[in-house]
């Protein structure tokens, strides 16, 4: 990056144009809030945020695995603990992942700020196409409905545990179930429940606290994933109209090798940021994916008990629902962005086949055939190399628990 590139990040880096950089601007609160933002100021409050994030997650996690080990010997509790407590081990796996790769995290947003220079300066790929903004605008709207909807879900889940954990500290004299009273099911810490009142009082706030900051966490994880991928997914789109714009000016050949050769370089650039993207979300693609199987299964198993030993309810319905829902949707969207950037690639190569390449000099035309040769290999975001994030692999998710749930349904009834 050029000196005046860094002088006009440094001195822009608090007033982004409020069209489409929102996300990006966004972006710095998520990285200072998950405590690792590339800046050295602050240093020691991003280090407190930091540790704060990670005791919020032990302590879930720690209620969590004693929840396990108390309920080894009842079969139907332990797989309704593992489906409510393994999102929490996703979330506290994906944020250890995450925030011991905060190099790959300052490039990213290094090649973001970049981008934004380019664009405020009028370069020559976004000066030759004036729908550039735009673009980024609709690529960008993506990720943040994905993150209200999430968040959504996130705030009703955390208002449902917070109402019934309160409801069993209110009649805990009526031979309440011990294991209602945390907003955790099952959650176990070594406590005397019937005498510890306000112990309990303390872990029911502590638990709610952590949920909320567990909640927030997956949400800028995944939100910066969204946000990263989509707007290298807008950048290709960018560069396949600047393609399509080209056209061959025989009292102008320099300018027109000029333009090859910028969009040569730009294509270059955009293939080494979705290669970062890999390096750092690929092994949190596969918790993540993984995570997700198990969470629907073990759900779809405790949604068939819970209709089985106490009926049709509405409460249920929602509990169960807003986990299937919350599951989904992450699996979706990060299969969607996926399935965005490989889409761009390949229309890119398929751009440039469609233009008059026919009337271009011998040289041009090779460095455009190495450019189709590039853009023949998809580009993609996998679970460490072996399961790409497309939105057919998206299916596969969907159909696996489906299958699952019918089989348990048709388990079920032969045992009623």
């Amino acid at each position: 990056m050029s000196e005046e590139s860094e002088d006009m990040i440094t001195q822009g880096n608090h007033n982004f144009s409020n069209q489409f950089t929102k996300a990006i601007y966004g972006l710095r609160y998520v990285m200072i809030y998950l405590g690792v933002w590339p800046g050295q100021k602050y240093q020691n409050w991003y280090r407190f945020i930091w540790f704060f994030h990670s005791a919020s997650l032990i302590f879930l996690a720690t209620g969590s695995v004693g929840g396990l080990v108390m309920l080894r010997h009842d079969v139907n509790k332990l797989i309704n603990n593992l489906s409510m407590s393994s999102p929490m081990i996703l979330i506290f796996c994906k944020w250890l992942t995450f925030s011991s790769r905060k190099k790959l995290c300052e490039k990213l947003m290094r090649s973001m700020d970049e981008d934004w220079v380019k664009l405020r300066k009028g370069t020559l790929i976004y000066k030759s196409v004036p729908e550039s903004q735009r673009i980024i605008t609709n690529h960008y709207q993506a990720s943040n409905a994905f993150v209200y909807t999430f968040l959504i879900v996130a705030t009703i889940a955390t208002i449902n545990f917070a109402t019934d954990s309160l409801l069993s500290l209110n009649h805990r004299g009526n031979n309440t179930d011990q294991y209602n009273l945390l907003p955790m099911p099952y959650s176990w810490y070594p406590v005397d429940y019937n005498r510890s009142v306000y112990i309990i009082q303390f872990l029911v706030v502590a638990q709610i606290i952590s949920m909320v900051a567990t909640f927030l966490a997956t949400t800028a994880i995944d939100g910066f994933f969204v946000t990263a991928i989509l707007h290298v997914s807008s950048q290709l789109k960018i560069l396949k109209h600047f393609v399509k714009g080209i056209t061959y000016e025989p009292s102008h050949p320099e300018h027109h090798k000029t333009q090859i050769r910028e969009m040569v370089k730009r294509h270059q650039v955009l293939l080494n940021v979705a290669a970062t993207l890999q390096d750092c979300y690929s092994l949190i693609a596969l918790q993540h994916v993984m995570a997700c199987m198990f969470a629907l299964c073990f759900l779809e198993y405790s949604f068939l008990m819970e209709l089985q030993e106490n009926g049709p309810s509405k409460t249920v319905l929602l509990k169960f629902g807003l986990f299937v829902i919350g599951s989904l949707e992450t699996a979706f969207i990060y299969c969607f962005a996926g399935d965005s950037l490989t889409n761009q690639g390949f229309a890119l190569g398929l751009a440039i086949y469609s233009c008059k390449w026919y009337n271009f000099e011998r040289s041009i035309n090779l460095s455009l055939s190495i450019i189709i040769m590039r853009a023949q290999k998809p580009i993609e975001i996998s679970a460490v190399q072996f399961f790409p994030l497309t939105l057919e692999n998206f299916t596969v998710i969907v159909k696996v628990a489906a299958s699952y749930l019918s089989t348990l349904r048709a388990y079920s009834m032969a045992d009623a």
